[in-house]
């Protein structure tokens, strides 16, 4: 499929996504994406539909790459794809759309464990809500960003639910949620949407951000099989390989905080 082919007047795809239905009372949908590492995306797939509790369904979604479009229509139940490279946001904007209860976001280096959503979902069952995510951020006490401390499948590994600044990687949130990410302008639509979605539901709803357990003797409750995300995360291909975005990240820490973002570190103990 010929993605630059101006005389087509739409993308032919195999298969056809089913019709959109009704807002669902239960299930989850998982938005994967496909902008240069495409050759992942059948292992998500398959590590999603042996999920202990699998997803109701699966869509991908394209952004404008210089890499080839491939049609993966006839892996996943629906395919969004732009002419425009969205960056990060791109994601997220299309979670709106989606009729379960719950959205579950994948960075394409990321293959979850088989009973991650069990975790995500046993975590709420505690009466917890918040954000939750597979790979979270305890920033510093002074300067501005720093992924130094982390708790997830590549940080700290506890055993239960652990309160964190910002997660990434894997993210598993009720929809409702999904509201306080457009409630203001990001300071930059470059980098830093975790930074955005997670200061924006503290900041408007009190909605707290959490890492599930990542018990250390139980991988399958891990959001990450971790040989697979170091690997695939060292490509050459990997966003953050090709361009820096740690000053967009500081910048935007630096200000939400003056803005009254009250992160971890500053809480009483």
């Amino acid at each position: 499929m010929n993605k630059r082919n101006n005389t087509a007047p739409r993308f032919d795809f195999r298969q056809s996504g089913t019709e959109i239905g009704d807002v669902q009372q239960e299930g989850i949908t998982v938005i994967l994406t496909v902008y240069k590492r495409g050759e992942y995306l059948s292992a998500q797939v398959e590590a999603l539909r042996s999920q202990s509790i699998p997803p109701s369904e699966i869509w991908v979604w394209c952004n404008d790459s210089d890499v080839p479009l491939l049609d993966v229509s006839d892996l996943v139940d629906r395919v969004i794809v732009s002419n425009s490279n969205w960056k990060f946001w791109g994601r997220f904007a299309i979670a709106n759309l989606v009729r379960t209860p719950y959205v579950c976001l994948l960075d394409d280096d990321i293959l979850p464990q088989a009973n991650w959503f069990k975790n995500c979902l046993d975590t709420y069952a505690t009466g917890l809500d918040g954000i939750l995510g597979g790979s979270g951020v305890l920033l510093p006490v002074e300067g501005g960003y720093s992924s130094k401390n982390k708790v997830g499948w590549n940080g700290h590994h506890f055993d239960e639910a652990t309160r964190v600044d910002l997660v990434g990687h894997a993210w598993f949130f009720k929809k409702e949620h999904l509201q306080y990410l457009w409630r203001e302008q990001p300071l930059s639509w470059e980098n830093g949407e975790d930074i955005h979605l997670s200061c924006m539901a503290w900041k408007h709803a009190g909605v707290g951000t959490y890492v599930p357990p990542h018990p250390a003797h139980d991988e399958s409750l891990w959001s990450c099989r971790p040989d697979f995300g170091k690997r695939v995360g060292r490509t050459s291909s990997a966003t953050f390989k090709s361009k820096g975005h740690h000053n967009v990240r500081d910048e935007m820490v630096t200000a939400y905080r003056k803005a009254g973002w009250q992160i971890v570190a500053d809480e009483p103990t």
